[in-house]
């Protein structure tokens, strides 16, 4: 009876280690509530076994347009609106929600976790996932050459993974029109 409390009792300690880790940073990401009120960001995360196998799908909570900046703090004006005028990310499409046309890009992105991206417990390698941040690379010429750009962000219920686990996020951005 005893060892089964004991295995108990380390079950759920554990469950709450798990449970309660969080990594904390700081994000130097701006946002503009202005630029926001023109875009809407959402964002659907699936994850899938290493067979195929469906295990989860969430769906932002929140998402926002970021404040395009490089390195050194310089802003690119209007960049989100640039990178819609000109389909670089994806072909945009006219949609009308209730009574309000919006132009619409969605695009996705998919990736296998490997174990950089997990925290290592004994021999699992799992983790959680709870949004992402998407960023344009491109080359910007001049003294900046080469750079990714965060641009998008959105935050989801917290998503458990694993390593070999494929994460695919499909993005879409819709913009009033005016």
């Amino acid at each position: 009876m005893k060892k089964i409390e004991g295995v108990m009792l380390s079950a759920v300690i554990l469950t709450l280690i798990i449970g309660s880790t969080q990594v904390a940073t700081a994000e130097k990401f701006n946002v503009d509530p202005d630029l926001n009120l023109r875009y809407e960001v959402y964002l659907q995360s699936v994850v899938r076994d290493a067979q195929g196998q469906l295990l989860s799908v969430s769906e932002s909570t929140v998402g926002w347009v970021l404040i395009a900046s490089f390195p050194d703090s310089v802003q690119i004006t209007n960049f989100v609106g640039i990178l819609f005028d000109n389909n670089v990310i994806a072909e945009k499409k006219i949609v009308t929600i209730g009574d309000i046309k919006y132009e619409k890009i969605q695009f996705q992105t998919e990736r296998v976790l490997d174990h950089r991206m997990l925290t290592s417990l004994g021999a699992a390698k799992v983790g959680m996932s709870s949004g992402t941040l998407w960023k344009f690379c491109g080359d910007f010429k001049g003294e900046y050459g080469y750079q990714c750009v965060p641009t998008f962000k959105a935050k989801t219920p917290q998503i458990h993974i694993a390593e070999g686990n494929v994460l695919t996020n499909q993005w879409t951005i819709l913009r009033v029109m005016d």
